[in-house]
């Protein structure tokens, strides 16, 4: 009797936490107008450039640009490394550009830039109403004239201007009958500078030859165009920029691809770099220059979400925002909202499917460790000190020393350990492990602890069990991180933090389990299904 009144409490509290977290997002859903719009993540893309050349006892100089913020674009986290050269900086309203210099340069060089990027899609309504305009404010001249690979006022571009525009002066009409046109010409892989003329000539062109094309038309109609040169940041390497237009329409700069079918429109992965007929590196003759682009992307934290939270009542940000203004960073308020999903992670593997690990909560914390240098690199790390903590335990043993003492030793192994794999990650260029450098990100006791488990294991019940929990705890920790990592949860929690409600329930739930646990169920699974004999 005393049991079953005890399961129905659990079920009872069970019960009012869910109920009171649904109420609780129901009144912000419904009542307080909160969107998911701003819980959504963002991509944020890290370009990293790496430029080389070799002097040859000469003055050299090299120069590109450098991406600057925009209505669209956010930059982050620049670096710029260039040992023994000089550099500067020219920003315009068009462009920043970095010039790297030396005098007598003999022998190789490298430029190192790296900078993250959070940018937004675009997409331009462009009313249907608007009408060509006889002439435009004198600020807008640059962009109206003819240039020696923009030939305006070249006889078969007037011509094809007057063809494609035919007698309409409906703004929206005639750029679409001249982005249909050049946007259906061929394209072909770039190869040096290709004017608008040659570009309209051979009926083909790269980016930069169709963009000029497209630009040599709008001007020719009288309406300000300039060419935009960037990067589209894709994962993996790359030597390939990429050039787009831009026109003047209604008070906007609208961006148009005619190579990749981009009308009034920009995806969210187009990096702006520059405006303007330039090219993206220029430098000294002779001298063996050499670049490389390395982007990467991953999900971070929706830029709007701080500022939709404080305009709204009854959330935890509100709460917390002093802490944020002090200088704390908001993403640890996120992952230490987060740490109870992978500690409940952790419960259900252990209490509901039967995985056995090292230590309590042991996944839960080297997914929390993990999550600045990437689960592979992690593991790598994790499996490597303990393998070394494991080995010194041995000699330790044999030495006779008392329980504590042993352990402030492994503790100093440890130490050494992480400091070996920082060394050699840097050593190797290996990215991912330098950021153990940080002594928050790996909980050294813990590790320490965990050592002297796994070798405890190994004596007491061997090796091939040491190895089979070592297996299961990693797999343990691997969910954990996957849960812990995720953005889109850290957003949602911090907007709705009563879901930690629903996790003591899920706790309360497990904590009173009474059935079998998976791998029993599949362990004694003979004895279950066993039938009696006819």
């Amino acid at each position: 009797m005393k049991t079953i009144s005890r399961h129905l409490v659990i079920r009872g509290i069970m019960v009012l936490l869910v109920l009171a977290m649904l109420t609780l997002m129901a009144l912000k859903l419904f009542v307080w107008n909160y969107s998911f719009e701003s819980l959504v993540p963002q991509s944020s893309y890290h370009v990293r450039l790496r430029m080389s050349f070799s002097g040859n006892g000469d003055d050299v100089v090299v120069r590109t640009f450098l991406p600057a913020d925009t209505d669209r674009q956010t930059i982050s986290e620049e670096l710029l490394e260039a040992p023994d050269l000089n550099f500067s900086r020219e920003n315009t309203g068009l462009f920043s550009r970095g010039d790297w210099t030396r005098f007598q340069a003999e022998g190789p060089y490298s430029i190192n830039v790296s900078y993250s990027v959070r940018s937004r899609a675009v997409e331009y309504a462009v009313s249907p109403d608007l009408k060509l305009l006889d002439s435009y404010p004198e600020q807008f001249r640059d962009f109206l004239i003819p240039t020696e690979v923009i030939q305006v006022n070249d006889p078969l571009i007037v011509e094809k201007v007057r063809e494609l525009a035919g007698n309409s002066d409906n703004l929206l009409t005639v750029i679409g009958h001249i982005f249909e046109y050049v946007d259906d010409l061929g394209s072909r892989p770039f190869k040096g500078t290709t004017d608008a003329l040659t570009a309209m000539k051979l009926g083909e062109a790269s980016c930069n030859g169709k963009s000029r094309l497209f630009v040599a038309m709008m001007r020719q109609l009288g309406i300000p165009s300039r060419l935009v040169g960037g990067l589209i940041m894709t994962t993996g390497t790359k030597r390939t920029s990429h050039q787009w237009a831009e026109v003047y329409i209604g008070g906007y700069w609208v961006p148009f691809d005619t190579l990749n079918h981009h009308f009034a429109e920009l995806p969210e992965n187009y990096l702006a770099l520059y405006r303007g007929d330039e090219a993206l590196f220029s430098h000294s003759r002779n001298i063996g220059f050499d670049y490389l682009f390395t982007i990467s992307v991953s999900d971070v934290t929706n830029v709007r979400l701080a500022g939709f939270l404080d305009s709204r009542s009854w959330n935890l940000y509100q709460l917390v925002k002093g802490l944020v203004d002090q200088g704390v960073s908001l993403r640890i308020l996120q992952f230490l909202l987060v740490i109870p999903f992978g500690v409940l992670f952790v419960v259900l593997f252990k209490n509901v499917i039967g995985l056995r690990t090292f230590g309590t909560f042991l996944p839960a914390l080297m997914a929390m460790a993990v999550q600045e240098t990437g689960i592979v690199q992690g593991m790598l790390a994790f499996l490597l000190v303990l393998g070394l903590t494991v080995i010194m335990r041995y000699p330790l043993d044999k030495l006779g020393l008392l329980h504590t003492p042993k352990l402030a030793i492994m503790m100093i192994g440890v130490i050494f350990s992480l400091i070996l794999v920082s060394f050699l990650a840097r050593l190797w260029e290996l990215e991912g492990l330098t950021a153990l450098n940080s002594t928050t990100l790996f909980p050294v006791a813990i590790l320490t602890l965990t050592s002297e488990r796994i070798a405890l294991t190994i004596s007491e019940e061997g090796m091939g069990k040491m190895l089979t929990t070592m297996l299961q705890t990693l797999v343990v920790i691997i969910a954990c991180y996957l849960v812990m990592s995720s953005v889109a949860l850290r957003s949602l929690v911090l907007a709705f933090p009563e879901l930690l409600l629903g996790v003591i329930a899920m706790d309360l739930w497990i904590g009173s389990w009474i059935g079998i646990r998976l791998l029993e169920f599949y362990r004694f699974r003979g004895l279950i299904f066993r039938r009696s004999a006819p």
